[in-house]
């Protein structure tokens, strides 16, 4: 058989066939009766959709709407073949209508195989289709007969439902055409309705169809009936419910099909106690197709590529969470993960609730990923965060269950507490990138965002707005009547949409009608065509809330205004006086009524549970009712769940409230006056029941929400109170700064120092300590140094010891680094040095200087990996004053440069004689960086800086001091370029400022941002991509307000802007006259300045220029080694130039130059080849044309570019090639000299130089047309 035709099956004439189901036994177990009732809906259903065909193509007599006019086709079964309930509910194939030649066969798909799901939704039902053709069995029995209108048509087809359900005889139903088949039945009912007082209109509306009843026919099928047979009575007992249109049968038959359990067999809505609940979908989301849709197809787009946000608003109870449900499905599907987080008005604290979220998806990870891709996570996690996630696990400490065992590597300094908000944003966008991909999306959902802050908002910001590969969909939810424009929601939209980002707006207004009376027609199991007109009152009075429409609804329950009658097996309403009543449209009113008629114990404890949020953990509940005054908590928690107010979720278990206007109506029963007293008697109660225990984050939170509601009356309080509540605010102020929340810590701690008693540095002398210290942590975090100063200031004022003050003074020192008040830094460090015995000279001499070098040389001339690594840790009071001195170094640098090879001294000398610490690393990085600087730069100095600075690295490496990394990578940079190629040591520089960022060393991440800028441009990099990178760190430095970095970074932007044209004659050749802009700033920045006009001298052509600031470089003693070999090269070169244009330049100076230029450049070259070889050879070059060596000129000029090709130094192979054509020029090769210029052209192109390929036009030009 083909499988695409269906099965005819065999033609039984519909009274055979409903002869044959009276007839057929089915045992009780396998729900017969039911079965029955939908083999004959299946039918019942089949003949509606033939008549509604019948009437729209052929006129319709009355007697064609008879039972003898219809044939059902069945399956064909076999004799003694077992019947099971399945086969025997789809044996019906379909119907055919005998006068019409109308045959309608029944589609049903094929993964349906349960009819009566006995689950909470009633199951799908029979989930068919059908499809009408012209019939292959029966021949046509028509004849003219006049039309028959549809109400007609309704009423017999409606006689034709009573005889299929009512079993009776076919030949005894002739009359019904004619007769009354009403009867009073309410004798059959019992006395209890007393059903004989109600009046005389009540009593008709009793009435039923005995027969069907007799059967157990289901009252909706019943109304069914009765509704389609009065489509003709003049006085029908419920008018509104009439039916008078064959698609409304339809519809009905249809859905009673579609879902038996719901619409047909209600009577399972009885529970126990004999009351009936309207029966509400639990999972339908109703009217939001379009918006599901949309939704879906956002999250589509993000599995495809790039980053998302789609933004939600509407009225409280419009659907938005359950909206975003819809889609969290497919996220599951598609192997993303769902990070779920509802803001709390009561709870606050948003950041800190935001990095918990972030910490649970750790947990998601490690429960769905496999121990080998957990492994490819973590070593991606390690190349982004660092190499021992100390970073990334103080902010997710979950992130260390990704890790497998037996590899669990923690830090062994937990790095302090200067991470601040942009370290937060970095780490987490580092793990955004790493954790969410193409194959595993991320969405965040974000409900209620308008109890969020700003300081959340901007972390989504960061992370949406980063170019990568992540995968991140952001879904915002928000009441949109409750935040005004000004709100940092609409903010986040902007800067989003500035950001590139897709953003999606969508604002949820109420309901259509037409759903509502969905919604209602579902709970209600009834007809929808029934429920029209409640639905239009209920419509106009909640403004098509869907909340609000399920809490009126109760609320007509509740009041007797909507109840269900057992009589008729329906529920019942009076639509006129539903109307007619006073409602608030305020669903919060609806909510207070319904609890003000709860027992008080119940209403206590309502008011209870809503003073904790939305959710409560159960350890609370635990606690309180351990207490006296909420012993009976427990009890009344399980009324409140039965009332469904509130449910048990969550593992560990947790109350959550229904929805949040429960919690606020909860409340709402608290008067306003009492709140704050309420809120603070509940804090107490669990101090004192909790009094002994080690509490949890989360408990400890929420005590301290509690008690801080009422701070006022509490200060009041007794000693021992205050210093109680000040603990716990502490305690929460170290869990937010812990995960990084420094603006929720900083709260916790002003509150704490509120609460301390008058003479707490007496009474509390190490609370009041840690307390100080961690404010001034804090609030340095959060940019508010003021008040960071002010809190170490009463450290270094009430500490009663030198070990007391040593952390405020380090903090104290770093602040004023900072904010580049490098003396007063320095002094900070010498003072507390001076108090720990050390002797720091005011001053040294150049020849005090140089032993001091030699000395350290000689103590580290056996310095290797092994001999570190077997040193003795040093200890606590040696490793401080090594601690200041490294750091006092790192100031020295700005202030006092002459002064760091003293101390680099004293961090040896200390090591050697006391055993290794972290800062003797730093110290050693440092002495490197002193090697490879100066004026008398020498070889073998650098070469023994390479290798100490190597040594300590290693070892960096291998203890993971992330707190000093930073600045180590910093220093380490200076070093780095003389022996290692030039854009690695760019690329490590960029390293160094994330980890920075990520640390919170904000000071040195600035610095390596500088350093990353500079190697990118004397390393060739394209530069409109170093110009963006250049605006990338200025907005990022900007916001920290550090003027150093902001004016080192604003020189390397001019310079790299009037190479690209973007300031085209801004920079003018003003010979030697010219000077440096913004002196003030110090030597450092007036030598950057000098080497800007240097530079940018140079490759403009601007040769005076360039002469007079090479000489003003090389003659400063604190020009670093890097820049003085650079300058040395272009000095050189511009020398010739100068010559070449007719300048009155000596001979014999000229040869000095040139011999110092080449010297300095072998000797660099003898260190790394990679970053020097190719400028040795173009002074070679330059020589060698210069001297009329025309055969070893272009041999070098060549083996310049070549040289500058293999380095990737496009800038200077481009400069090479320039040169080698003006020495084809001279010597009168011009077609040599337009290649050249050529190949400069295209490799200034490359560069991104826009100034020096004009140039090369300019020069080719002149060559083709002279």
């Amino acid at each position: 058989m083909n499988p695409d035709q269906p099965e005819l099956g065999e033609a039984v004439p519909l009274q055979t066939w409903l002869l044959g189901e009276m007839q057929k036994q089915v045992p009780v177990q396998q729900n017969g009766l039911q079965l029955s009732i939908i083999r004959k809906t299946t039918v019942a259903y089949a003949v509606a959709k033939l008549l509604r065909r019948a009437i729209t193509s052929t006129p319709l007599s009355a007697a064609k709407i008879s039972i003898d006019n219809f044939v059902v086709r069945t399956k064909k079964q076999h004799d003694n073949s077992e019947m099971l309930p399945t086969s025997l509910m789809s044996d019906v194939l379909g119907v055919d209508m005998i006068s019409e030649r109308l045959s309608l066969t029944i589609i049903e798909p094929s993964h349906v195989n349960n009819m009566l799901d006995e689950g909470e939704e009633g199951g799908t039902g029979r989930a068919i289709e059908v499809c009408i053709s012209p019939s292959q069995l029966l021949e046509s029995s028509s004849s003219a007969f006049e039309q028959t209108d549809e109400k007609t048509i309704c009423h017999l087809f409606g006689v034709m439902l009573y005889q299929l359900y009512s079993n009776l005889d076919p030949t005894s139903i002739e009359s019904l055409l004619g007769a009354d088949p009403i009867q009073n039945n309410s004798e059959q009912l019992g006395d209890e309705y007393d059903g004989a007082k109600e009046p005389a209109r009540k009593k008709a509306a009793t009435t039923t169809y005995s027969a069907l009843h007799d059967v157990n026919t289901p009252p909706s099928i019943i109304m069914l009936v009765q509704n389609l047979v009065e489509s003709k009575c003049d006085h029908p007992l419920n008018p509104q419910n009439i039916c008078t249109s064959m698609k409304e049968a339809c519809d009905d038959l249809h859905l009673l099909l579609h879902e038996p359990s719901r619409f047909m067999f209600t009577r399972k809505q009885l529970e126990c106690g004999g009351s009936v609940q309207l029966k509400f979908r639990q999972n339908r989301l109703y009217g939001r197709e379009k918006e599901m849709s949309l939704l879906s197809d956002a999250f589509n787009r993000v599995s495809a590529g790039g980053n998302e946000a789609f933004f939600i608003g509407g009225f409280s109870g419009s659907g938005k969470t359950r909206l975003v449900e819809t889609v969290m499905a497919l996220v599951e599907i598609s192997g993303g993960y769902v990070i779920k987080l509802k803001f709390d008005q009561v709870k606050g604290r948003p950041l800190l609730e935001l990095i918990s979220a972030f910490n649970e998806l750790c947990s998601l990870i490690r429960k769905k990923k496999s121990p080998q891709e957990l492994q490819i996570i973590v070593d991606q996690l390690t190349e982004s965060v660092g190499s021992d996630l100390s970073m990334l696990g103080r902010l997710l400490p979950n992130v260390y269950s990704l890790l497998p065992r037996g590899q669990l590597k923690q830090s062994r300094e937990q790095g302090g507490n200067r991470m601040n908000f942009q370290s937060v944003c970095f780490i987490l966008r580092q793990f955004m990138r790493v954790v969410s991909s193409k194959s595993h999306p991320v969405m965040l959902f974000l409900d209620d965002l308008q109890w969020s802050d700003s300081t959340v908002l901007d972390v989504i910001h960061d992370i949406l707005s980063e170019e990568t590969d992540a995968r991140c969909f952001f879904v915002g939810s928000y009441r949109s009547n409750e935040v005004s424009s000004e709100h940092a929601i609409f903010g986040l939209m902007k800067d989003l949409e500035t950001s590139k980002v897709s953003t999606n707006k969508l604002i949820l207004d109420g309901i259509k009608i037409e759903d509502v009376n969905t919604l209602i027609s579902d709970a209600l199991c009834a007809f929808p065509r029934t429920t029209r007109r409640l639905s239009t009152i209920i419509h106009e009075k909640t403004q098509g809330n869907p909340f609000f429409c399920l809490e009126f609804l109760r609320s007509l329950v509740d009041r007797g205004l909507l109840r269900h009658s057992l009589r008729q097996g329906s529920w019942e309403w009076d639509a006129e006086k539903i109307g007619l009543e006073n409602t608030t449209d305020n669903v919060l009113y609806l909510l207070s009524s319904k609890m003000n008629g709860l027992t008080n114990e119940v209403q206590a404890v309502l008011k209870v549970l809503s003073c904790f949020g939305i959710k409560v953990n159960g350890n609370i509940i635990t606690y309180l009712n351990s207490t006296s005054q909420y012993s009976d908590i427990v009890v009344g928690i399980e009324e409140a769940r039965s009332s469904g107010f509130i449910s048990l979720t969550g593992e560990p278990s947790c109350y959550s409230f229904a929805h949040d206007k429960v919690r606020e109506a909860a409340y709402s029963l608290v008067p306003n006056e009492e709140k704050h007293e309420f809120h603070s008697k509940l804090g107490m109660a669990l101090i004192n029941a909790s009094k002994g225990d080690d509490l949890d984050d989360a408990t400890v939170l929420t005590i301290v929400c509690q008690l801080n509601r009422n701070l006022l009356s509490l200060k009041q309080s007794s000693s021992s109170v205050r210093t109680e509540v000040s603990s716990l605010n502490y305690k929460s102020g170290v869990i937010a700064m812990n995960r990084s929340d420094y603006e929720t810590a900083s709260h916790y701690f002003s509150l704490a120092s509120q609460m301390l008693p008058d003479n707490h540095w007496e009474s509390n002398y190490e609370l009041s300590l840690k307390l100080n210290i961690a404010t001034a942590k804090a609030t340095y975090s959060t940019g508010n140094t003021d008040k960071s100063q002010a809190a170490l200031d009463i450290i270094l004022k009430e500490a009663t010891c030198m070990e007391d003050k040593l952390d405020a003074y380090s903090l104290v020192a770093f602040i004023h680094h900072s904010q580049e008040r490098g003396e007063e830094a320095y002094t900070t460090c010498q003072d507390v040095l001076t108090q720990l015995g050390e002797e720091i000279p005011e001053c040294v001499t150049p020849e005090e200087n140089k032993k001091f070098i030699e000395e350290t040389t000689l103590l580290l001339s056996d310095l290797s990996k092994e001999s570190l690594q077997a040193m003795n840790e040093m200890n606590t009071s040696m490793q401080t004053a090594v601690k200041f001195f490294s750091f006092m170094a790192q100031i020295a640098w700005f202030s006092r440069p002459e002064l760091l090879p003293f101390i680099c001294l004293r961090i040896a000398k200390i090591t050697m004689e006391n055993g290794l610490c972290k800062h003797s690393l730093v110290g050693f990085v440092q002495f490197a960086f002193v090697l490879c600087q100066g004026k008398a730069l020498s070889l073998s100095n650098v070469q023994v800086g390479c290798k100490i600075g190597e040594i300590a690295m290693s070892m960096l490496d291998h203890f993971d001091y992330s707190e000093i990394k930073t600045s180590v990578v910093h220093i380490y940079s200076y070093v780095q370029q003389h022996c290692n190629p030039i854009q690695k040591v760019a690329e490590s520089a960029a390293k160094g400022f994330e980890l920075g960022i990520a640390c919170g060393d904000t000071v040195s991440a600035f610095l390596n941002a500088v350093q990353h800028i500079r190697l990118s441009i004397m390393g060739g990099r394209r530069l409109p991509d170093v110009l963006r990178e250049t605006d990338k760190y200025l907005s990022i430095i900007g916001h920290h307000r550090n003027t150093l970095s902001t004016a080192y970074l604003s020189i390397y932007r001019q310079m790299i802007a009037t190479l690209t044209g973007i300031n085209t004659g801004v920079t003018t050749d003003q010979g030697e006259s010219g000077e440096a802009p913004e002196q003030v700033y110090g030597n450092r920045r007036t030598l950057l300045s000098h080497f800007q006009q240097a530079w940018q001298s140079f490759w403009l052509g601007y040769n005076e220029r360039c002469h007079h600031y090479c000489e003003k470089l090389l003659g400063m003693t604190q020009l670093g080694g890097h820049h003085r070999i650079l300058a040395n090269f272009y000095y050189g070169l511009n020398s010739f130039s100068l010559s070449r244009k007719g300048q009155l330049i000596k001979a014999a100076k000229l040869k000095q130059v040139t011999k110092d230029a080449l010297m300095v450049m072998r000797e660099a070259e003898e260190v790394s080849k990679w970053n020097y070889r190719n400028k040795v050879f173009l002074l070679q070059a330059e020589i060698h044309s210069h001297e009329g060596k025309i055969d070893e000129a272009e041999a070098a000029y060549g083996a310049a570019i070549t040289a500058a090709r293999a380095s990737k130094f496009i800038h200077e192979q481009g400069l090479a090639c320039e040169y080698a054509a003006f020495h084809c020029k001279r010597n009168d090769k011009f077609d040599h000299a337009v290649n050249f210029f050529h190949q400069a052209k295209l490799c200034y192109n490359e560069w991104g130089c826009s100034m020096k390929v004009d140039f090369c036009i300019k020069q080719m030009s002149q060559i083709t047309n002279s």
